[in-house]
């Protein structure tokens, strides 16, 4: 997945069908089986119906129930079932078929074949985020679309992201000489990087039970830097963010919340003496959807 697209979401009301009901999958034509289950993913980045910001290879885990039916573990009408994105279109690992009646699909990006528990289940940052790998798959993204009936056009799933996104800006202070290297190392302290979500709603929170840990960011530029934190605030003030430079370390203290689904913005500006640096916190909050 792409992860450093930026856009605005697309809007749902654009129409999804599929020309005659038929999707193209590499160079040949898939038509689907009359009463099968045909899903659009809608990226929370995406711009347009013909562009996506998933990627080939993407892979997305899906449940469907009876729209009066509670999502459980086992004896949903479709059951964890993997939905994979060839480039074109998605399909599912094997073929899944419309019953009678109204139903809500839920689906979570990434997939996961170990799901334990829907209305707890656990899922955790990486706490090595300085590469593509650990950025992209420490984001979580859930969607849902409720009361639907069965239909020959696909049904479109509008993902949100459900984990906190945050920027580290590097300032230079007044008496900080030169330019900001451009190996810095940025972590972000004291949070949690276990999860528990609720499959059915997509609302995350911190594992009461984590252990907290040091999350390494990922370098955008020489001055900025970015991570994916689990939802969660810091009440009382603990060290928030530090930034190691050479042989030098800065490390500042302060409190944070991080919410769902939005993106937090935290200035630092970096002084000669370590002792005399400044933070500012959520100096500006966006919403990451």
């Amino acid at each position: 997945m792409k992860a450093m697209k930026y856009f605005m979401a697309a809007a749902m009301a654009i129409a999804f069908a599929a020309c005659d009901n038929e999707n193209e999958i590499g160079n040949e034509v898939y038509t689907p089986d009359e009463g099968e289950i045909q899903l659009v993913m809608v990226h929370p980045h995406q711009t347009r119906v013909t562009e996506t910001s998933f990627e080939s290879s993407d892979s997305i885990s899906v449940y469907v129930t009876a729209n009066d039916a509670v999502l459980q573990l086992a004896g949903n009408e479709v059951n964890n079932e993997l939905f994979t994105y060839n480039g074109t279109s998605w399909t599912s690992g094997r073929k899944v078929y419309w019953n009678a009646g109204n139903h809500n699909v839920y689906a979570f990006y990434p997939y996961s074949k170990a799901v334990n528990d829907v209305v707890d289940y656990e899922f955790s940052v990486q706490t090595d985020q300085s590469t593509d790998w650990g950025y992209t798959h420490s984001d979580f993204l859930f969607a849902s679309a409720l009361d639907v009936t069965a239909s020959a056009n696909p049904v479109a799933m509008q993902f949100a992201h459900k984990m906190s996104n945050v920027i580290v800006n590097l300032e230079k202070g007044e008496n900080f000489e030169g330019v900001i290297p451009a190996n810095a190392e940025v972590y972000l302290l004291s949070t949690v990087p276990q999860a528990v979500i609720d499959l059915s709603t997509g609302d995350a929170a911190k594992d009461n039970y984590g252990a907290e840990a040091a999350i390494r960011c990922r370098q955008v530029s020489n001055t900025q830097y970015q991570a994916i934190v689990v939802p969660q605030s810091l009440t009382s003030r603990r060290p928030l963010v530090e930034v190691v430079i050479g042989d030098v370390s800065y490390l500042m203290e302060g409190k944070i919340s991080y919410r769902p689904g939005m993106r937090h913005t935290i200035s630092v500006t970096l002084d000669q003496n370590p002792e005399q640096i400044k933070i500012e916190i959520g100096g500006s909050i966006e919403g990451w959807n």
